[in-house]
């Protein structure tokens, strides 16, 4: 240091320690309260990881526990429905479920009682595990009422009756039954609010139904009988409206004009039902089932 010229004095300046590093500290601590930050941040993303993977897990299990239980349902419900299929001199008898899901609201069911064809085939409201439970539950009447019982008019009554009483959920069950004798080819039947089935003759046409009330809607409801008689090699192609209306991926539908053309050959009734079904395969292509998708093939063979 030199002195001022001409004084002899000189000039010292002093800046006191703390003021010289008060800059310096706040920069620490303010780096310091990130960095205390940064340590809160990542022990609060530490357990918010480790929560959900706890949670993740327990999901998992319980997805895996209820596509178990589902599966199980879907063996059982299939149980129920009868997988060998008819064939003597008089009838031939062919049929196919897939469910939309693991399992369905789809039915069918037929069986033969003194020398009579008895069988049915109907679509429940909804789908899921709801639909499956009313099936069981409509599967299981008709079985029941029909064992002694020959009137497909008294028929579906009684499971409309039964069936309406306890329908706390609403659901509906549409519902075709029919009684066939054997030997005569007389045909008589009951339709509550199904899709009618197509008779194959000497032409393809709807066979003429009364729509009546669907099943489940109405207790007491009254249900009209109708009759027909088959004759040698004329067909019944019962199905639900997952055939109809199977969508492709531009959401156009299978529809009754492409499954009326798809029955336009003579086939056997496993015959007729593969065409069905590749018919509709072929339409729906990659897009995906909306819908349960069930058809009942009864070939009358008896000749007069």
């Amino acid at each position: 240091q030199a002195p001022v010229e001409r004084t002899g004095w000189m000039l010292t300046i002093v800046i006191p320690e703390k003021d010289l590093m008060a800059a310096v500290r706040r920069v620490r601590v303010i780096v310091s309260l990130f960095q205390l930050l940064g340590i809160a941040m990542i022990i609060i993303i530490i357990r918010v990881v480790s929560r959900n993977e706890v949670k993740y897990k327990h999901l998992n299990m319980q997805k895996e526990r209820i596509q178990s239980e589902l599966r199980i349902g879907h063996d059982i419900q299939m149980a129920l429905i009868p997988k060998k299929f008819l064939w003597c001199d008089e009838i031939d008898t062919v049929a196919s479920i897939v469910p939309a899901k693991e399992v369905g609201g789809d039915l069918y069911d037929f069986s033969i009682r003194d020398d009579k064809l008895v069988f049915c085939i109907g679509d429940v409201s909804g789908k899921g595990v709801p639909a499956a439970l009313v099936m069981a539950v409509t599967l299981s009447l008709f079985r029941s009422i029909s064992s002694h019982e020959s009137s497909p008019a008294k028929i579906v009554t009684f499971i409309n009756d039964t069936l309406s009483e306890n329908n706390d959920g609403d659901m509906f069950v549409t519902f075709f039954c029919g009684v066939l004798d054997l030997q005569t080819g007389q045909l008589s039947y009951c339709n509550a609010g199904h899709n009618p089935p197509l008779l194959l003759g000497e032409s393809v046409s709807q066979l003429p139904v009364v729509s009546n009330i669907s099943l489940g809607v109405m207790c007491n409801a009254k249900y009209q009988e109708q009759s027909i008689r088959l004759n040698y090699d004329d067909t019944l192609v019962l199905y639900t409206d997952g055939i109809t209306e199977a969508e492709n991926s531009k959401f156009e539908q299978f529809g009754e004009v492409r499954l009326m053309k798809t029955m336009q050959d003579k086939r056997d009734a496993k015959g007729h039902l593969e065409a069905l079904q590749n018919a509709v395969s072929d339409f729906v292509g990659d897009a995906s089932q909306s819908d349960d998708i069930t058809m009942l093939i009864i070939h009358y063979l008896k000749k007069s």
